[in-house]
């Protein structure tokens, strides 16, 4: 290189300078030439058109060959150092030798020079400044470097005393000496150089390089904050928001979310240099959610990169997280998950051979990267002269694409339903297969459909007799044989020898599975006409009971001893009725007994009998309201009006680049597949038709169905509707359930009556569907409802006048006395909040270990004592008899035991092994299930993820029904959907209820509401059988679904950041739901009314987002805009046409990874108003579908979480209208937490709160529909 003119100190290099910027200039008055003036499209709220003039976006600017920066903004090298040498002569220099020559020895390490380096700047032969941190000396592209030589014992960072050089190197490794290791001591972070002839330490850098070198320094201490928060945090499985916040609250960055992505791969290959040296049974940094998400939005690649020096963890700031006391347990809990899981993995390690699982990707530096031999794995292999026994891979070889991988499939929380295929659980059948001879022994005297009946038989060599359980050979031969108690024995013709056998299922063939004692059996409704000579051999059958002070053995007894399975030898304690597992109720000395069926007859078949219909529990006559399905009728309403005007021929995709992907897309939070809820009617004629029963009913029509717009049928209440003329025909079985009408003018309040009892629905005014006009009811309609007026009708079933009602609406149940509840876990109290209102339940003691959240709790419950304490240390106290100097209640006092335990204890584990498993025994679940199995209370709730009956092939499902049962508890276990009870959310949750022996076992609520199809399917397939909840309403509900319009509109307007915790209301409560949640309370103050506050590009992005269903950040204009901070946005390019793009279409690429390639980390471009992340890996993650998203008014939320972030895994979480993201009041409405409700701590605290809660209307239609069989 030669020398040029001097520059303020410096000697330009005006040869490529000069050509560059002609360049820039002919491609400047180019644009300029050719700027337009483009329109944006009409967005929905207001129909206006912005204009902006912005620049074409080029179809590929020039870049780079050497350091791929674009040609126009690359930054130019000034040139060199005054007086300043080659390499090779700078090191020459006197001022940089540490011997004098007359040494006799020298250090083989010392023959190789270090030095110091200040002023510097990095730069490429094309004159480019370049940065050193992207992966340009990897790719072995020659950077050099000018500046000061100085002695490595200098600490003067000023150019005095150095020794002036240029075109040092080509750099052959940047050495980061310890990227992650602080900074010892004060701010500068130990970094360098190594070329050919020596190695140096960065000082200062010149000021044209500064900016650069800043960056690097950022982008490095960011790095250190990661892991640090991974290192204290990663117990509690951190996601995205979470190292967002952390970030952010460090105060070191303003964009958080925008530098996090954009040094994503630099941050993600520290986390693994760190994994790399971690202990070998820590779980991997890399594979927390947090970093997956990080990996997935940013398209961070672990490919095979040029060998570096290893990170050194020297001064790191290291810390575990809380000290977590091992799971305390009683000894029956301990024996039931110990025990019982050991068996399991043994099993599975033993007998399942499906070949070597795959732990490599094989294209990351590790995998490819050979045994170092070094680590405690290598030394114990065969090849390295070790025993081999560990069997585990080198730890410098742990494979992060595999660990991620592993972690995805571990740790799954998408609400998507699983596409395991499944058998449907069928009932098994016996053989037929005549065995034996047989001959009667001793008649009885009953008989049996008409047949003669014997009380014994000989049977080949065994005498059989009513009431023994005898076992026979399955239809499928590879089947154990089948248990069956003998009920009856007679002869047939033209069969003779025959009996009646009622089956038993055997625990391993029900949800249990080989968690099941091998000798325990069910009782289940099935039974056989079987031949005796088909009877292999008796068993032995015990029906075991409880003690009678069951309640008093709590923390006392042990497992069973599980006995040797001999094959003949069984007992049963439950009977099992599909997901339910209830006591068994019968009179022994009653051989014909149906074994404790329910006593009220529940006719599943409709039966008709003088003018009445009897169908499942209730009674159906003239004047009766019913439910129908809603294909029986087809309203006429102001939707058939609507039309739909398509946006996307009005889009300019050289303005909205990223529009295309919408093409295709279901809107997520739409309620457009939202079925109807059922149609209402009157019976007004119930006839028999041949086989079937026919029925006129009079059609009533919900405000949705009427001509008012959609907004205002949210006004009006959910129980209101309205008369009509219209009478229909129809079958019996399109009756769905049973409702109530009455004329409101007949009442009070019409609606202080529908709060009183279920389905209560009333009209005041006629609907013309033809006409679209209301009017007043005619008189013969008026009298519906009246009570007490003469009797029920009677004679043919026809009448048309409805002077007489057939019955009064049944009111809601109640309790004398509401259950003492214990909640652990309790948040801020979602799950007692519900139960309170269903008046189930009075909590009396509460464990929160976060201290904002017990706070809260306290503030809505004062009465009750509020423990914020590790739930292990409570219970270990109380085993140890220290209960009453905790404060914590006694044996006997705890009535209801409710809950949620977090999953962290084993929802991260990767695989089934003996270091995972500690991690597992550690789990809050053995805890919760240890408080049960010492207080026993009446009733038991477990709330989780719907994911928890997957959770390692259901395997933790399993053993928590196995530890209730072997207590001697009753169960049931199902996914519900809480959109389905009142709230405007999918939220999918397990819900697991246990009832103590001689209590009856409740079942789930019908849902109330319709729901988004997507949301609700809640069946769960375990081992190739599936289960559903055993609700029979799965089609449709009573009412229509609650929307994001009924939760909200009626909150008063806010701007980013707001940050004001009590705010006046604008105006009324408008929709049911509103007021609900505002509820009697005269306050004109709206509390926790607040929503975090987004940097300034974050909030430039919001307001670019249109108001219209469905936006999200593809419908994001490729412009500059200018920030509320000054500062200007770039506009991204797109370089690069993908693979399936045509050569005439407009590249759609950022990266060259989209042409098949591999990524250059030099295509990143950053302060843009598209993200670059978010195109660069749309493709295989569903186009990013729903981040930075907009609500739709008449929509619903997505699963509320604890930290609302627009690129979150929850994006959609934009007000529908205003330009931030949803508050705190807005979220709790989504719950449906009453705005009495009260939050404490900071923002996060409030949104981690509200996040974590059970909606309290889900948990109160669990008390409320379950009072009169429950409670």
């Amino acid at each position: 290189m030669k020398l040029a003119m001097p520059m303020h100190g410096y000697e330009f290099r005006f040869s490529v300078a000069h050509a560059h910027y002609e360049k820039l200039a002919t491609e400047s008055n180019d644009c300029a030439e050719g700027s337009t003036t483009k329109k944006i499209k009409t967005r929905a709220d207001n129909n206006l058109k912005q204009e902006i003039k912005i620049d074409p976006p080029k179809i590929k600017s020039d870049r780079c060959i050497r350091c791929k920066q674009f040609l126009d903004t690359a930054p130019l090298y000034n040139g060199h150092p005054n007086n300043s040498n080659e390499e090779f002569i700078a090191l020459t220099d006197e001022k940089l030798s540490l011997f004098t020559g007359k040494e006799e020895n020298i250090n083989e390490n010392d023959e190789f020079p270090t030095h110091k380096i200040t002023y510097f700047s990095v730069y490429d032969d094309k004159g480019h400044l370049c940065p050193f941190d992207t992966g340009l000396v990897e790719r072995n592209v020659e950077l050099f470097f000018s500046g000061y030589i100085k002695p490595v014992y200098e600490e003067d960072s000023s150019t005095n005393n150095g020794v002036p050089a240029h075109d040092l190197g080509p750099i052959n490794e940047c050495m980061y000496k310890k990227w992650t290791a602080g900074y010892d001591g004060g701010e500068k972070l130990p970094m360098g150089f190594s070329t050919g002839y020596a190695e140096y330490y960065l000082m200062d850098p010149s000021p044209e390089y500064e900016p650069i070198f800043k960056k690097i320094q950022g982008k490095i201490k960011l790095s250190k904050i990661v892991i640090e928060f991974l290192l204290d945090q990663g117990w509690e499985n951190p996601n995205y928001e979470d190292l967002v916040q952390h970030v952010e609250s460090s105060g070191e960055y303003s964009e958080v979310e925008d530098t996090l992505l954009q040094h994503a791969q630099f941050i993600c290959d520290q986390v693994v240099n760190y994994d790399r040296v971690s202990a070998d049974d820590e779980k991997p940094l890399i594979s927390l959610p947090c970093m997956r998400s990080l990996v997935n939005m940013a398209g961070v690649t672990f490919q095979k990169r040029k060998k570096m020096r290893k990170a050194e963890n020297k001064g790191l700031r290291i810390k575990k997280g809380p000290i977590w006391t091992k799971a305390v347990t009683t000894n029956l809990v301990r024996d039931v998950f110990e025990h019982f899981f050991l068996d399991q993995i043994d099993n599975k390690d033993k007998n399942e051979n499906k070949g070597p699982k795959k732990k490599r990707c094989g294209v990351c530096e590790a995998c490819q990267s050979p045994d170092c031999g070094e680590c405690n794995h290598c030394k114990d292999m065969l090849k390295f002269g070790g025993s081999g026994r560990s069997k585990q891979a080198c730890k410098n070889r742990r494979c992060p694409n595999m660990a991620i991988l592993e972690a995805e499939l571990s740790d799954n929380e998408e609400e998507s339903e699983s596409k395991e295929e499944y058998t449907k659980e069928k009932q098994k059948t016996c053989s037929k297969r005549i065995l034996h001879n047989v001959k009667w022994e001793e008649k009885s005297i009953t008989k049996y459909k008409g047949s003669e009946c014997y009380s014994s038989a000989v049977v080949g060599d065994i005498i059989v007799k009513q009431g023994d359980f005898v076992m026979l050979k399955s239809e499928n031969p590879n089947e154990p044989l089948c248990i069956a108690k003998i009920v009856s024995m007679y002869d047939k013709s033209p069969q003779k020898f025959m009996f009646h056998g009622h089956l038993f299922c055997r625990g391993t063939d029900t949800i249990l599975g080989e968690t099941a004692d091998p000798r325990e059996l069910f009782l289940v409704d099935n039974c056989e006409d079987l031949p005796l000579g088909s009877i292999v051999r008796k068993a032995e059958v015990e029906h075991r009971k409880l003690p009678i002070n069951w309640c008093e053995l709590g923390g006392d007894l042990c497992l069973q001893e599980p006995l040797e399975d001999d094959g003949k030898t069984f007992f049963y304690t439950k009977r099992l009725e599909d997901n339910r597992f209830i006591d068994i109720v019968f009179d022994e000395n009653d051989l014909n007994d149906k074994y404790g069926n329910p006593k009220k007859k529940k006719y599943e078949t409709p039966i008709f009998d003088a003018g009445c219909v009897r169908w499942s529990n209730a009674e159906y006559k003239i004047g009766s309201g019913v439910f129908l399905t809603p294909d029986v009728y087809k309203f006429k309403s102001n939707k058939d009006l609507e039309t739909n005007d398509s946006k996307e021929n009005n889009t300019d995709e050289s303005l909205y680049p990223e529009f295309y992907r919408k093409k295709a897309d279901n809107i997520k939070g739409s309620n457009l597949d939202t079925p109807d809820p059922f149609v209402i009617g009157l019976i007004e004629e119930i006839r028999k038709e041949h086989n079937d029963i026919k029925m006129k009913v009079r059609i009533f029509y919900r405000p949705e169905n009427t001509i008012s717009s959609i907004f205002l049928a949210h006004v009006k209440d959910l129980n209101l509707v309205y008369y009509t003329e219209e009478v229909k025909t129809v079958s019996f079985e399109s009756v769905e359930g049973k409702c109530y009408l009455t004329f409101g003018d007949n009442l009070e309040s019409p609606q202080e009556w529908s709060k009183e009892g279920p389905f209560r629905f009333y009209f005041t005014e006629i609907y013309d569907s033809k006409t679209y006009k209301f009017d007043e009811v005619p008189m013969s309609a008026r009298k519906i409802g009246m009570m007490g007026k003469g009797k029920g009708s009677k004679g043919k079933g026809k009448s048309k006048s409805y002077k007489e009602l057939p019955e009064l609406p049944i009111k809601w149940e109640s309790v004398d006395k509401p259950l003492k509840c214990m909640d652990v876990f309790a948040g801020c109290g979602g799950l007692s909040e519900g139960l309170h209102q269903a008046g189930i339940a009075e909590s009396k003691w509460a464990i929160e270990k976060e201290t904002a959240a017990a706070q809260a709790y306290r503030l809505n419950y004062p009465d009750c004592k509020v423990f914020t304490d590790d739930c292990n240390a409570l219970l270990k106290a109380v085993l140890n008899g220290q209960a009453k100097e905790k404060n914590m209640p006694c044996k006997g006092e705890v009535e209801m035991l409710v809950g949620g335990p977090p999953c962290q204890g084993f929802s991260g584990m990767n695989r089934f092994n003996a270091g995972q498993y500690s991690l597992f025994k550690n789990s809050l679940v053995v805890s919760y299930l240890s408080y049960c199995e010492y207080y026993r209370p009446k009733y038991f709730i477990l709330e989780n993820v719907r994911n928890f009956v997957s959770f390692k092939r259901s395997m933790v499902l399993k053993l928590t029904l196995r530890c209730l049962l072997a207590m001697g508890y009753q169960v049931t276990f199902g996914v519900l959907q809480a959109g389905h009870y009142g709230v405007p959310q999918t939220r999918r949750r397990l819900i697991l209820m246990a009832a103590a022996p001689g209590y009856v076992l409740p079942k789930y609520p019908e849902p109330l509401h319709v729901f988004n199809k997507r949301g609700t399917q809640l069946s769960f397939a375990v081992d190739g059988s599936r289960y559903y909840n055993g609700c029979d309403w799965a089609e449709s509900a009573p009412y229509r679904t609650i929307c994001v319009r009924d939760a909200m509109s009626d909150l008063p307007d806010i701007k980013n950041g707001w940050s004001k915790t009590e705010l006046s209301y604008d105006g009324d409560a408008v929709s049911h739901f509103q007021k609900v949640m505002r509820g009697n309370d005269d306050n004109s103050l709206v509390k926790d009314h607040i929503c975090k506050e987004m940097s300034a590009i974050v909030e430039a992005r919001i307001t670019q987002i249109p108001t219209y269903p469905g936006a999200d950040w593809r419908d994001l204009p490729n412009i500059t805009v200018k920030l509320n901070d000054g500062t200007l946005t770039n506009v991204l390019r797109y370089p690069y046409r993908t693979k399936k793009q045509n050569k005439d279409e407009s590249p759609r690429g950022v990266c060259q990874c989209a042409t098949g390639g591999s990524c250059d980390p030099a295509d990143r471009q950053f302060n843009t108003l598209i993200p670059w992340c978010l195109p660069h890996t749309a493709d295989r993650h569903n186009h990013w579908a729903g981040l930075y998203g907009r609500l739709e008014w008449d929509g619903f939320f997505g699963t509320t979480i604890t930290n609302p972030e627009p690129m979150g895994k929850q994006g959609r979480v934009l007000h529908p209208e205003q330009n931030r993201v949803v508050s705190v009041r807005e979220c709790a409405r989504s719950q449906g937490f009453p705005d009495r409700f009260k939050f404490f701590g900071n923002i996060l605290d409030k949104h981690r709160q509200v996040g974590n809660a059970v909606p309290p209307p889900f948990s109160s239609c669990c008390g409320t529909g379950n009072l009169g069989v429950m409670w």
